[in-house]
């Protein structure tokens, strides 16, 4: 049982909101005479002067990030049961469980959101300036449940960190080693593995609470369990095999100079797809006003049970562009205003992913004291796509469901390692191509 140290750069935006930081916009309005509009009133607020009673301009709807003082450190429990066997000398086998579970996660809850108020409004209410829809992206602050309830309040957001998110992981670990002598070395492992519960988030940001998180909402359940699915880091299926094999040391002197002390290393590495929740792109989302951290927006319906593309993995751009498709774009519409959408949270499987790297080496001896090391490494030699993850946002309706990015690894993340029979050969350095790449080294030791 362990607890996790909360940093302290998760404050920073609570410090850069008011009443610590007051923020004026002045949008639609001319830099010739920028006061000139009916935000502002024709009256310049600056400089601002602080006054306890009015902490904030009354003209600009602040956000706030309070603390809860109350808050609970992370706690993370975990526990596994190993079963180990040595089979032969050469062979050994083991079964894992690992169990892990975490509390007290920190998410945000809204405790002012925007609540959906039906049918048209005259010009002044809900802050209209004319005839038209109660509830629209125009009017979120004035429809805050505050500012609604108590007249002559402008309040914005007023988002706080809550400790009741959960996290659990529950995974079997099956692996093998091979040794044979010291010319072989082979290790698989394999977990199949579920993490499960709510999405964590960094720094708070105004209006970062999860959809069903927003206190006296009136267009659904407050239940932030409806926001629980997999992990961002769930990867269901995990595969890895390192080979290092070393030729043996022949009798014969021509063949002894040709063939021998080879040392061939290969990686492989398979894993599932990572988890993706489909959104609808708008923000802020229209009856809530939710926005914020991911997951981001409003959830669509999910209205066909295969979320596929009928022609998945087949090609949907113009010459020259590359555009796979993955999701079904019919398989989702926008949710009625005023209702929440029904699809949950990262149920959508992106592609899988697959690597395999291979390195030959050999050293030359030229005298006692001097050797001379050849090295050669090849990234994906197959020269296979590793596609990335589609386009989730239903409001971009061009791209929404489409790869249109390889899954290669961004620069600084390297390559799988694995040790040799007689030292180690390492298999991978980050390349940042999705194609094949050769590297060739020599190496002069004395």
């Amino acid at each position: 049982m362990a607890y996790d140290f909360i940093r302290m750069d998760i404050f920073q935006i609570t410090s850069s909101v008011a009443p610590f930081v007051v923020i004026q916009a002045v949008p639609n309005t001319s830099l010739d005479n920028p006061w000139n509009n009916p935000q502002t009133k024709g009256v310049d607020p600056f400089p601002y002067t602080y006054h306890p009673g009015a902490p904030f301009p009354t003209t600009a709807f602040q956000s706030f990030l309070p603390l809860n003082p109350d808050l609970k450190t992370t706690q993370q429990q975990q526990w596994n049961l190993a079963i180990q066997r040595q089979i032969t000398p050469s062979v050994f086998a083991s079964a894992t469980y690992v169990g892990t579970h975490l509390i007290h996660t920190w998410l945000g809850e809204e405790l002012n959101p925007a609540i959906y108020i039906p049918g048209n409004c005259q010009a002044g209410q809900y802050g209209l300036t004319a005839l038209g829809p109660c509830t629209s992206t125009s009017n979120v602050n004035q429809r805050r449940i505050l500012n609604v309830n108590v007249p002559g309040t402008q309040l914005g957001n007023i988002t706080q960190y809550d400790d009741g998110g959960t996290q659990g992981y529950n995974g079997l670990l099956l692996a093998t080693t091979l040794r044979m002598r010291s010319s072989v070395n082979l290790n698989v492992n394999y977990t199949w593995s579920h993490c499960i519960g709510l999405p964590l988030i960094t720094l708070l940001n105004p209006g970062a609470n999860y959809i069903h998180q927003g206190y006296g909402q009136n267009i659904g359940p407050v239940d932030r369990n409806l926001d629980v699915g997999d992990c961002a880091q769930d990867r269901r299926q995990v595969a890895n095999i390192t080979l290092v094999a070393q030729t043996p040391k022949f009798s014969n002197k021509f063949a002894r100079a040709i063939g021998s002390d080879w040392v061939f290393a290969s990686g492989v590495v398979a894993r599932s797809g990572s988890p993706l929740t489909v959104v609808t792109g708008n923000t802020p989302d229209p009856a809530t006003g939710f926005a914020g951290n991911p997951p981001g927006t409003q959830r669509p319906n999910q209205v066909l049970v295969d979320t596929a593309s009928p022609n998945r993995n087949s090609s949907c751009g113009s010459a020259g562009s590359f555009c796979l498709q993955w999701i079904n774009p019919a398989a989702f519409q926008s949710p009625v205003l005023g209702t929440f959408g029904n699809t949950g949270s990262q149920n959508i499987l992106g592609p899988g992913f697959w690597e395999w790297d291979q390195a030959v080496s050999r050293q030359f001896s030229l005298t006692e004291r001097q050797k001379l090391e050849l090295r050669i490494e090849v990234f994906n030699p197959t020269n296979s796509l590793r596609p990335g993850n589609p386009a989730i946002s239903t409001g971009a309706a061009t791209t929404f469901g489409q790869i249109r990015s390889d899954a290669t690894p961004p620069p600084g993340v390297s390559g799988p390692s694995v040790s040799g029979a007689s030292g180690s050969a390492a298999v991978g350095s980050s390349t940042n191509a999705p194609s094949r790449v050769f590297q060739f080294a020599l190496k002069y030791v004395f």
